[in-house]
């Protein structure tokens, strides 16, 4: 069901922003009255990483979306999480300036943003009717759908070989969708595999699409 109150249409899923907020405005513009499913990696490789998570993270706030984690905002949560505010001001500087920069120095901005806001909304997968979103595969569980076996949801790629829908859990599935690993087009591969990696590299491609998954479709940026 839509996050958005008395709405019965399913969501717009959004893949890998990589910091280029051009495309989360686009989103927004295009579907103003729809709620949003975000495949993660929001940051790092674009100009404005700073920008695009905290809008995401006040659409998944507001109850509008859900974001779901990337490995990129893996990274940065597991490396801060367990630094002092001196070690993770050394770790801003050294390891991730780029990020740092974003923030304009904004140390308080950034672990807020990361250490309480997104851990607090984030979540590793989430299932919508016929339809179950992951970053980059779905998810091994174990006896629950509380109980991950591992992070290949984060890092898995197609060369890996797909993941089989959890049916056992969510007998409803008919799909996964996935961003993570680039392609040159959409994959959609509804009545096969049933699967969709909507990565398009939009950061250095100018190529960006979404799933609108009410209308079984993808779009493309600009449509």
């Amino acid at each position: 069901m839509s996050l958005i109150s008395g709405s019965s249409q399913y969501s717009i899923v959004i893949p890998d922003l990589h910091g280029c907020f051009q495309y989360l405005e686009w989103v927004l513009e295009r579907f103003p009255d729809r709620s949003l499913i975000f495949l993660g990696d929001l940051i790092h490789r674009g100009p404005d990483s700073k920008k695009t998570l905290q809008t995401t993270l006040e659409l998944a706030e507001s109850g509008r979306a859900v974001f779901l984690w990337g490995n990129h905002e893996h990274w940065v949560y597991r490396d801060l999480k367990n630094l002092s505010l001196e070690g993770a001001r050394a770790y801003c500087d050294h390891e991730d300036p780029a990020l740092l920069q974003s923030y304009e120095g904004d140390y308080a901005a950034l672990l807020e943003d990361f250490l309480v806001r997104l851990p607090r909304v984030a979540r590793p997968f989430w299932v919508e009717g016929p339809m179950l979103c992951a970053h980059a595969a779905c998810p091994s569980f174990g006896s629950s759908a509380d109980q991950l076996l591992d992070e290949g949801y984060l890092w898995d790629t197609p060369e890996m070989g797909l993941h089989p829908l959890p049916l056992e859990l969510f007998p409803d599935l008919r799909y996964s969708v996935h961003g993570h690993t680039p392609q040159v087009e959409p994959w959609v591969d509804l009545e096969g595999q049933g699967v969709i990696y909507l990565d398009l590299g939009a950061y250095r491609t100018g190529n960006f699409c979404v799933w609108d998954a009410e209308e079984a479709r993808v779009v493309m940026f600009g449509d």
